[in-house]
């Protein structure tokens, strides 16, 4: 009876032991998962995840959205872990101002070029008209070349400068004035500058070939249409000895 009493006990203190320790145990494996509740995951709105955790603990991503990157742009979202970290856009605001003062620079850099190769053409269209050599402003009736005292003097400066440059080769440029349509002006002045070409080869006796005829029609006025009582001495003929 007695080692019965004995043995009794002991595993009574067992029991105890066991029950202590499987209480024990229940409230460590409670408190555990708070924390697992504390990092599950959730659905959020936009079918992306938001992961919960510890306090104490730092997010390694607090949002990760499923749409493209794309998409987000367009509706002015940007995926910049920094940003989204912090809540501080003033880094993307510098840059995007950055961005738009360069593209201002390169905007006024491409005006100043066109507006130099606009100078540039103009410089370069001027310095295309050779200094005329002789003036003459014809007159024509009955589409022929009038033989008054102006074509005498005409003809003798030709005549003169041939005899200091036999060899020269002779260039006849009609111009005439705005009036009238541009197309019939260039004809016209094509037309009556070859009559002044056979006029001299005839009367000089020269080379056909030693004599063209060129038409520029309206342009490299003289006088602009401002001035009426000008205009009319844009239509001339002018010679130039090569």
């Amino acid at each position: 009876m007695k080692n019965f009493l004995i043995a009794f006990s002991v595993f009574t203190c067992w029991c105890v032991v066991g029950l202590y320790f499987l209480n024990a145990t229940r409230a460590f494996n409670n408190r555990k998962s708070l924390f697992v509740d504390a990092s599950s995951t959730v659905e959020s709105p936009n079918s992306g995840t938001i992961k919960k955790q510890a306090p104490g603990y730092v997010l390694d991503s607090i949002y990760q959205a499923t749409e493209p990157t794309e998409q987000l742009a367009e509706r002015g979202i940007y995926q910049d872990s920094s940003l989204a970290k912090t809540g501080n856009y003033d880094k993307l605001i510098d840059d995007i101002q950055k961005r738009m003062e360069r593209n201002q620079r390169a905007i006024d850099e491409d005006e100043e070029r066109l507006r130099l190769a606009k100078l540039s053409k103009t410089a370069t269209t001027k310095a295309t008209k050779p200094n005329a050599d002789i003036t003459f402003r014809p007159v024509f009736k009955m589409a022929r070349l009038v033989r008054d005292e102006n074509a005498s003097r005409f003809l003798a400066e030709v005549e003169r400068r041939l005899k200091i440059k036999p060899q020269a080769k002779i260039e006849i440029i009609g111009y005439t004035d705005h009036i009238g349509d541009d197309r019939d002006n260039y004809v016209i002045a094509l037309e009556q500058a070859q009559k002044i070409r056979l006029f001299l080869i005839k009367s000089l006796n020269l080379p056909e070939n030693q004599v063209i005829a060129l038409s520029k029609g309206e342009e490299f006025p003289l006088y602009p249409r401002e001035q009426e009582d000008k205009i009319e001495l844009n239509n001339r003929y002018e010679l130039i000895f090569k």
